[in-house]
């Protein structure tokens, strides 16, 4: 992830609420301490597949506009 940044390539990393402060961790390790992580609701083993794409719609919008947002579009110029 912080590769691809560093790149102008955006990213969205996502992690279940249970990792978020490993995924921090992960972050600030790799260089990137400011890099919000997008969080779905722990845990995902037992869910059906239409709650697991309902998890998935919930932040769908969060992830495009990451990867679509005016620095990622300069960024790829």
């Amino acid at each position: 992830m912080a590769y691809f940044e560093e790149q102008g390539i955006p990213t969205a990393n996502i992690s279940t609420t249970e990792f978020v402060a490993a995924a921090k961790v992960q972050c600030t390790n790799l260089g990137v301490p400011s890099y919000e992580v997008v969080t779905v609701p722990h845990p995902i083993v037992p869910l059906t597949h239409e709650e697991v794409w309902a998890r998935a719609d919930a932040v769908m919008d969060t992830i495009v506009a990451r990867l679509i947002s005016e620095d990622a579009r300069a960024a790829a110029l």
